[in-house]
Formats: structure tokens, C-alpha cells, sequence
């Protein structure tokens, strides 16, 4: 099951490849999804920390891509911050019959075949069709809500 970390880790990664080029303050991501300023710190620090981001501190500061969005790969990002990736928790139910043992190795290739789409995923080709957007207005490949 994707985190909440893992999922703000890709929204960043997103958010920062729509905006190439541009150092973007944590506060304007945090507001534009609505995620708390300090869950955001700890999820760039950790992209940072990964080689796909980096920090610039002091006045006009913020974060930008450390390399090309086609160079990144999702399914890379995901095992990096989400090292136990699974679709579901084995230990949430105690598998009692063989269907339940059944459900839980789907559920397992279900995670795999989440992965190895990824894994052949930029995040260049999740934001190819978008345009750049000035900061304080939505990018048109913002979902809408």
C-alpha cells in the first residue's frame, strides 16, 4: 500500500518537474496540495538526501530538480522511500483459509506489477502534454477537485 510519505515524495517530484528550472518554496507546494508545511520538509530532505532534488537556502530559496524529469524513474523513487512497498499489509488480517492466502499472494503480484509499471515510467511522461504554469496559478495538468 502507497504511504502518504511515498505519495507526497512523487507529488513533489511532480509538482517540481511541471516548474523546470525554478526554485519553488515547500510552502507553495505544501498549499497547492493542501499537505503540512513540516511533512513536506522531511519528504524533500529525503528526495534531497536521494540525489533527485536539491535545496536552495535564504532569501529567493527553494527547491528545484537536480536532474532532468526524464532521467528520474518512478518506480526507482518509489522503492528508494518506500523500501517495503506492498500492495497490502500482511500482517492486518491473519490469513485463516487458503482463499485468504490466495488474496494476499495476489495482492503481492498486484504490488510487483505496480512496480514494474513504474519502473518503466518517467516522471518526464507524467507531465510531457503539460505546459509551465507561473506558480501562483494551477498547471492545466492539475487534477481537478
Amino acid at each position: 500500500m502507497l504511504t502518504k510519505y511515498a505519495d507526497y515524495s512523487i507529488r513533489v517530484l511532480i509538482y517540481l518537474a511541471e516548474r523546470p528550472g525554478r526554485k519553488i518554496p515547500i510552502t507553495a507546494i505544501a498549499d497547492a496540495y493542501g499537505i503540512s508545511r513540516n511533512h513536506l520538509m522531511k519528504v524533500s530532505q529525503n528526495l534531497a538526501h536521494l540525489g533527485y532534488i536539491i535545496g536552495y537556502r535564504g532569501k529567493g530559496g527553494g527547491i528545484a530538480l537536480a536532474q532532468p524529469a526524464r532521467n528520474i524513474n518512478l518506480g526507482q523513487v518509489l522503492v528508494q522511500v518506500e523500501p517495503n512497498f506492498r500492495a497490502a499489509d500482511p500482517d492486518a488480517l491473519p490469513t485463516v483459509t487458503m482463499a485468504d492466502g490466495r488474496f494476499h499472494d495476489a495482492l503481492d503480484e498486484a504490488g510487483r506489477a505496480c512496480i514494474d509499471k513504474l519502473t518503466q515510467t518517467t516522471l518526464n511522461d507524467l507531465i510531457a502534454p503539460c505546459t509551465v504554469t507561473p506558480i501562483d496559478k494551477p498547471s492545466r495538468c492539475t487534477a481537478i477537485q
